[in-house]
């Protein structure tokens, strides 16, 4: 890799520099809309997030719930594009302070003008990294190359259902954090999690990697937080915000987002003792 973006040196310092979770909020930019989206971002910042996930909106985005595939159709029936990508990466990171990763299907990166552009546009905004979570290790080549040329992360998705071998391979790919669903599922997962199973997963990641592990993916409530708190690095959260601002209209809807992430930023500060591993 050429050395690293201040952007992405940030992300490094904060991820392994804290004595509790870091805690991630997604959003899809142009969701509400452009200049709300902006607005929003910097309110997470403001109440408790450490740093921001920036979707780029997805027609079929597989890997998600009905509340975040709802927001990425209505960023994209109000016009949202790349270029509203890049602009809401780059108003973010400048006007929070906080790093900023883009979170990307495959089909989008492809689509725009290839890796090497997308690592290259992603890095000139000021992200610290992104992660395609549809790119299996194997077919990353491309992407991990550009990404490292640009200076920028490329934080890895980790099957629950992974083997040793394809997560040493994984390991080899990821920079910035490898990243473990708390639940095999779509996001916006509400129900009970396998904490012990977790556990146990993200161990076997530290085995492979001294990179953080990053959860997501059915850490639903404050309560499941603090519950993983102690075997995760950061918690990244997307539906539970995204779900009031479907729901309510402004301001309504962004008080009650904001209001979850307080909650969440409380659990993830609560020391980890006091959060029992519990099945």
């Amino acid at each position: 890799m050429t050395t690293l973006t201040p952007a992405a040196t940030e992300l490094t310092a904060l991820l392994k520099q804290r004595r509790r979770p870091a805690l991630g909020a997604f959003l899809p930019a142009g969701f509400p809309n452009w200049t709300a989206g902006i607005e929003t971002l910097r309110a997470f910042t403001r109440h408790g997030a450490d740093f921001l996930e920036v979707g780029v909106p997805h027609r079929t985005p597989a890997l998600d719930g009905p509340d975040i595939c709802a927001a990425h159709a209505q960023a994209l029936s109000q016009g949202a594009r790349m270029a509203h990508v890049f602009s809401t990466i780059r108003l973010a990171a400048s006007s929070t302070g906080v790093p900023v990763v883009a979170m990307s299907y495959w089909a989008s990166v492809l689509d725009f003008d290839g890796p090497a552009r997308f690592a290259q546009d992603l890095a000139q905004a000021g992200a610290a990294g992104a992660m395609i979570p549809d790119l299996p290790v194997s077919a990353a080549g491309e992407w991990i190359d550009a990404a490292r040329a640009a200076g920028i992360h490329t934080p890895q998705f980790a099957p629950r259902d992974a083997d040793d071998d394809h997560l040493a391979a994984i390991a080899e790919a990821a920079s910035g954090w490898i990243y473990a669903p708390a639940a095999s599922a779509p996001t916006g997962y509400q129900g009970e999690l396998d904490l012990p199973a977790l556990s146990d997963f993200t161990a076997r990641l530290r085995t492979h990697s001294q990179l953080p592990v990053v959860g997501g993916i059915g850490i639903s409530t404050p309560q499941l937080a603090g519950q993983v708190a102690p075997f995760l690095d950061g918690v990244v959260i997307g539906s539970p915000l995204i779900r009031p601002l479907l729901q309510e209209h402004a301001p309504a809807g962004l008080d009650g987002a904001v209001e979850q992430v307080r909650a969440f930023a409380h659990a993830l500060h609560t020391p980890a003792s006091s959060h029992p591993l519990t099945a």
